[in-house]
Parts: C-alpha cells; structure tokens; sequence
C-alpha cells in the first residue's frame, strides 16, 4: 500500500520533529501555565448560510482575514415565520443545557443574537436520551423557531471552541452551501430502538456507541494520533494512511467508508498541523479524532 512505503521513508525524520516539539513545549511549559485560558482559544468566524442550512467555520490567513475554511457542519435554521435574522452578531451566553420557548431543552446553547441561539436538536426533557428523533433526521432543513440547530457534536464544538465575542454572520446563499459543502448526519427510524439519543452524542450511556466505527492508522508509527505524510502527499494518501474499524473490530475495505479531514493545513508546505479527522462507515454513524499531521 502507498501509504504504508510513505512511512518507512519518514519515520526517522517524524521522530526528530517529535522530539524537538517536545523539547519546544517543555521550554514553554511555565508561560503557557500564566497564559489566561480565554486567551489561548483559536479565533475563529462562523458563518450561518440559512437558505442551506450549512454553518462553516473559518480561521484567520496570514493576512489575518478569515479566510481558510475549517469545519461544516450540518443545521436546521428557522422555519417559514421564524427565519433565523441575517446579519452580523457575536457569540456571548453559554449553557450545557438551556430550556427553550417552547419547552424543550437544547443542549450545548451558545446565543449569538437575543433568544436566537447554537444549540443541539430539541430534547423533550434535560436528559440525553430523550432527544425529539424526528427532529434530528430535519438537519439539513429549516425546521426551528430561529435559532440554529445542530447535532449535538457539532453543537459541543461551538461551545468548547468559540469563545465570547466569536463572529457570527448568517446570509443566504441556495447554490452554494460552503468551501466544505454541506455534510450529512445518518436519518434515524421510528423502529430504531436508539432514536432517542443523538448519534454523535459523546456521552459514555449512548448505545449508539456500541455500532460507533474507530478511527486506527495504517502505517507503522511511533505515537498515537500522529499522521505522517511527506510534502506534496495527495488525498489518496492520506485516505490510505487512515482506516476505519467497525464496532466489531473488523477493518473497513476502502471504498466502505469516508474518511474527511478539517483544519488548516497545506500538503505541500512542510509544518506541523493540527487536524481533526472524521471517519463515516456504512451505517452512517460517525466518529471523530484530533490528530497531529506531520508533512515533512
């Protein structure tokens, strides 16, 4: 396999990076410990594309405009006389879980403009496995009173990664959702017996993690969660560098699963990246790992 001679060839070379970025760390270790946390977060701008239903994450370039496209994600913006407001707003209140108008309960509410807020498909009551599912499978339609739905991941990210003040800006745009177009979520049904609980809910008691596929590399490497790749690698390589195991363990054949990448990252520009890593295998469920790529 490709990939496979890819890491015979870099291994030594990774394992030098490695070791200089932890000796880099350690000499920072004490500044860091003083930094204020609210600081350290990335800076990040969302934009709300309400005619199709697709947020997009942006980071700054090297110009400092927010430019490069980082994550999309999946939404349900307001229905027909409850249309989500378009304009510019930042993020302020934040709420693992918040009671809505309507009684209902969002999980991981992050507001951005009045009562108009991020959160996850409506809960019947504050409790994680009793989600309203047919709202869940309207992701990707406008179905909510004006806030911004989400899946609960995706929901969960916005509230651990965008701090108070985030730019947000909601505009319409039908032909074209995003720079990373408009991801899909598995529809769940009524027979179902794990309906009531978010698929990509991280909680330890959903059942949907006992058909959750596992990210694994395919290469031999020396840490986890470290990808190595040379400069000029192609996204063939990096589909071949990353497999997908099922929940009972066997690995995934390629062509059985997708595998999408986001963060800001450049294949042909040695560095070292941070990167976040989606695998979807063939029941639609989808999982995701934070890893560091290394393009030597």
């Amino acid at each position: 396999m490709r990939g496979n001679s890819v890491f015979y060839y870099i291994r030594k070379a990774a394992v030098f990076c490695i070791a200089v970025c932890m000796c880099l760390g350690m000499m920072m270790h004490s500044c860091t410990l003083t930094a204020n946390a609210e600081e350290t977060k990335p800076v990040y701008s969302i934009r709300v594309n309400r005619a199709a239903n697709c947020v997009t994450v942006y980071e700054k370039d090297a110009d400092g405009a927010f430019t490069v496209p980082v994550k999309a994600f999946v939404c349900s913006c307001g229905r027909e006389g409850h249309e989500t407001p378009l304009g510019t707003f930042k993020t302020s209140n934040y709420y693992q879980w918040r009671l809505m108008v309507d009684g209902s309960y969002g999980q991981y509410a992050v507001r951005f403009n009045r009562g108009i807020m991020f959160h996850s498909v409506p809960y019947y009551t504050k409790n994680a496995g009793n989600m309203e599912w047919e709202q869940f499978n309207l992701l990707g339609e406008a179905a909510s009173l004006g806030c911004v739905r989400l899946a609960c991941a995706d929901a969960k990210w916005i509230y651990e990664n965008c701090a108070a003040g985030t730019e947000v800006i909601v505009y319409d745009d039908a032909e074209d959702p995003g720079p990373l177009g408009k991801p899909e979520e598995v529809k769940l049904a009524a027979e179902n017996p794990m309906r009531m609980w978010d698929p990509t809910d991280t909680n330890s008691m959903n059942p949907w993690n006992q058909v959750r596929p596992t990210l694994y590399l395919t290469g031999s490497v020396e840490a986890d969660g470290v990808l190595m790749l040379p400069v000029g690698a192609s996204q063939g390589d990096i589909y071949n560098a990353i497999g997908l195991i099922d929940a009972a363990g066997e690995a995934y054949d390629l062509g059985e699963y997708v595998i999408d990448i986001s963060g800001k990252y450049d294949l042909n520009q040695q560095g070292v990246y941070n990167i976040s890593v989606r695998g979807i295998g063939e029941l639609g469920v989808r999982t995701e790992k934070n890893m560091t790529l290394y393009v030597i």
